[in-house]
């Protein structure tokens, strides 16, 4: 069949495999047929609720089967989803709510009375066991298409440089494009499965959701519960094979391997993106599990992904996060958007069929960030710096926000942060940019001495570039994509007296 829109991705692949194993979630399974018709079943509730084309539906839950069902169900709609973490603050939720003005929510019990108390409606689709029966007859599919390829199916809320969160409007041919990219260069594999710990709010995560479809791979859904001490055995139990991680995921794995006398889990690949995983992580991952391949990758939810690595490019090209996906360019530009040569530092600057439609309800943020070229053609411009070599491999430098000037010199958190995480001991770092009265402050997670880090750290960067301040603490505070949360670290050394 045709994949034209996104729930043509999974119909395809219950036509081929329907009894291939979708998705597991705690003791519950379900097959790629049985996922096509919870899904069916739940667009005929939603449809129920007077759910059509145009309109957006607001999930609020966790890690879920029901969750990944009701991607698919908005779809069959013509509908667009918008999957928010049931940990979303009342503040930033009253925000997403009254900027997606959402024709229904779904939410779990606890999640859905907040909603409830915001709105005064919620679609309560899980009952007291936390399972989500069947109450409406699967909605058949009568031939006719609900919407065009070029209709949005997703808003994904990202925070960044403005003071609310922001949605990306995602249109159903930018998602198949994106996933199909991806998978070409990813290659999982009908006989993987994939372990993600990620939630599905954070689209790294939910994307897994789409490649385990166009690979026929089986996706086990964690939890943030497993991206801790319960980690190794989780892996173990589900056979993973593909990891998808973050660096504190990474860093995590590495302390339970070093502590375990038992063989390491099966795993074959392990990618990463939403914060760049340093080399000395990358190696030492390798050394833990000899058959593993490392994948760096690099995106923004504005387009999902730019480039992805060849399996342990670290090796030959330390620092690069690979080539484009097919049929994407990226360029470093100047001030005035001109593209620079090869080896020069600049913004980077995006082409191709996964750059997404914009920023919902934001004409005036979305004229700023993405532009057209000379024949009229979307442009992403990223708010992020690096370069493109001769050969054209990618290298991340880090955002703007992330630059700062200390002592006449442009230094780079990611440059800081790196050179900190190949120090022995250290499991995360985080660098708080100068304010106020205060200098850079390095915080690290690790088993050492502030002192014995300044005195490593200066063995390895310029004295221009080293921190005025360090701090050493026993976790950093990470949000709920598991990345360290910059925000909530600052405010807690201000706690401490540290940060001003």
């Amino acid at each position: 069949m045709t994949v034209t829109l996104l729930h043509d991705l999974l119909d395809r692949r219950a036509d081929r495999t329907p009894d291939a194993p979708a998705l597991t979630r705690a003791d519950t399974t379900w097959t790629y047929g049985e996922l096509r018709q919870h899904s069916r079943a739940l667009a005929a509730r939603l449809a129920g609720h007077g759910v059509g084309r145009g309109d957006r539906v607001l999930v609020l839950a966790p890690h879920a089967a029901e969750t990944v069902a009701a991607l698919f169900a908005t779809s069959r709609l013509g509908a667009s989803y918008c999957v928010v973490s049931d940990q979303t603050r009342p503040y930033h939720l009253r925000h997403i709510l009254a900027d997606s003005e959402p024709a229904a929510v779904l939410a779990t019990g606890e999640a859905a009375a907040r909603v409830e108390g915001e709105t005064g409606r919620a679609v309560h689709w899980y009952d007291a066991d936390g399972q989500a029966p069947l109450d409406a007859a699967p909605r058949e599919d009568d031939g006719r298409a609900p919407c065009l390829s070029v209709d949005a199916v997703a808003l994904t809320y990202t925070s960044g440089s403005t003071a609310m969160p922001k949605a990306v409007v995602s249109t159903h041919r930018q998602v198949l494009f994106a996933t199909a990219a991806i998978q070409d260069a990813l290659h999982y594999r009908p006989d993987d499965r994939i372990h993600s710990c990620l939630p599905l709010s954070f689209d790294y995560g939910l994307y897994q959701v789409y490649l385990a479809c166009a690979s026929g791979a089986h996706l086990v859904l964690g939890d943030s519960s497993q991206a801790g001490p319960a980690l190794l055995t989780a892996l173990r139990t589900s056979g993973a094979t593909v990891l998808p991680l973050v660096p504190s995921l990474a860093s995590n794995l590495l302390r339970l391997l070093s502590r375990s006398d038992s063989a390491p889990p099966p795993l074959r690949l392990v990618t990463n993106t939403g914060a760049a995983l340093p080399p000395a992580l990358s190696a030492q991952l390798r050394q833990a599990i000899p058959t593993l391949a490392v994948v760096p990758m690099y995106g923004l939810t504005e387009c999902k992904r730019v480039s992805i690595a060849e399996p342990d490019l670290d090796l030959t090209r330390p620092g690069s996060v690979g080539r484009p996906l097919r049929d994407t360019e990226v360029y470093a530009a100047d001030p005035d958007g001109r593209p620079l040569p090869p080896g020069q530092t600049g913004e980077l600057v995006v082409r191709g069929p996964h750059v997404m439609a914009g920023y919902w309800r934001a004409p005036e943020l979305t004229a700023a960030r993405f532009g057209r070229d000379a024949i009229g053609q979307p442009l992403l411009r990223t708010g992020d710096r690096g370069w493109v070599d001769a050969d054209g491999y990618l290298y991340f430098a880090g955002r703007d926000d992330d630059q700062y000037k200390q002592r006449g010199f442009r230094v780079s958190t990611v440059e800081v942060e790196a050179a900190a995480l190949d120090i022995p001991g250290v499991h995360l770092a985080a660098v708080l940019p100068p304010a106020g009265t205060r200098g850079a402050l390095l915080a690290v997670s690790a088993d050492l001495s502030a002192a014995h880090l300044a005195k490593e750290l200066g063995e390895r960067l310029d004295p221009v570039k080293l921190p005025s301040a360090y701090e050493v603490l026993d976790e950093l505070p990470l949000s709920v994509n598991g990345k360290v949360d910059k925000r909530a670290l600052a405010d807690l050394l201000r706690t401490r007296g540290t940060a001003a």
